[in-house]
């Protein structure tokens, strides 16, 4: 705005040094540039400059004005030669225009439907719901050094008491995804890790780190914990976006359930073959079955900004799936 501002105080100052009277209306609608016949309107560099907004920043605003028409220019004569090389009548063109349309149609078709299906009622009542869940407990910031056997463990524990730094073991022995940041999972409840690891972490006053090797489906760990503190719960308006994205997931969901329940779907495998009963075809997995327990866990999590901790055990949970 007040950007604008001074460049309709720039134009209103040149106008009377030239003694022109001009109106609101004839200054906004003021033609700045011409391509190839063209007319590039001031209206149309001031939208220009509204839609940049935060991108403007840091920029002289005296090179603003400029620097817009210059891209306006820019952009025109790209248009025109995309038009001149007769791009929207090609066969490429339409297939993708057809997909997007398609994908247009499913995205607005979602978006009415969720006008019907999540309310502001539902989102409040899931932020309740998860505030009463999260009150009162007390959460810690640790960190933790994964190695593959015990031995190494021992050893790093060894390191430790010999005075090395947590941080620098991690970064060189740990193989946990956020061993360059020395091993620091941030900050969870006891319920958000794998409870072997929770239940000795838990016990660590802050400053100290486990004497003994924790053994957990992943691996070996050596825990430290840097602090501990009653969880702050988020203010609604902090996580509204993400309860939202979680109900809108739930009810597509549902929605897919319910068209499927109606649809006459048939399966047929790799080779072509019917897959008896509308059966999924069986996946040669063994690890199938665990990898569905490990998924029916993580759907019943409340819904909450996931931490670091969170993120480390689902990533390690699929490299240990693998």
């Amino acid at each position: 705005m007040l950007l604008r501002h001074k460049l309709l105080t720039l134009t209103a100052v040149l106008a009377l040094s030239a003694g022109v009277a001009m109106t609101a209306q004839a200054a906004t609608d003021a033609v700045v540039a011409t391509v190839n016949g063209t007319k590039i309107h001031k209206k149309d560099v001031d939208n220009a400059v509204k839609e940049l907004g935060p991108r403007l920043k840091g920029v002289d605003q005296k090179q603003v004005f400029p620097m817009v028409v210059d891209q306006i220019i820019n952009e025109k004569l790209l248009d025109d030669a995309a038009t001149a090389a007769k791009i929207d009548t090609s066969k490429d063109f339409q297939q993708r225009l057809e997909v997007m349309k398609a994908q247009l149609v499913k995205q607005m078709y979602f978006e009415r439907l969720l006008k019907t299906k999540v309310s502001d009622k539902q989102v409040r009542a899931a932020y309740d719901e998860f505030k009463n869940e999260n009150k009162d407990k007390v959460e810690i910031h640790a960190r933790h050094i994964l190695v593959s056997s015990e031995e190494e463990a021992k050893q790093a524990i060894k390191d430790l008491d010999a005075g090395k730094k947590f941080e620098d073991i991690a970064k060189q022995r740990s193989a946990g995804p956020n061993a360059q940041v020395g091993g620091d999972l941030g900050w969870f409840v006891k319920d958000e890790m794998i409870a072997a690891f929770s239940d000795v972490a838990f016990k660590l006053k802050p400053g100290t780190y486990s004497k003994e090797p924790v053994k957990t489906e992943l691996g070996w760990h050596v825990i430290k914990v840097e602090d501990k503190r009653e969880r702050q719960v988020p203010k609604f308006e902090e996580v509204e976006m993400a309860i939202r994205n979680k109900l809108s997931q739930q009810a597509l969901v549902k929605v897919v359930q319910e068209l499927r329940a109606k649809a006459d779907v048939k399966l047929y495998g790799p080779n072509g073959e019917e897959v008896p009963n509308g059966a999924a075809p069986a996946k040669d997995d063994k690890k199938s079955d665990a990898k569905k327990d490990d998924a029916k866990k993580d759907s019943d999590k409340k819904d909450a900004p996931k931490n670091a901790a969170q993120e480390l055990e689902e990533k390690e949970k699929e490299k240990s799936a693998e």
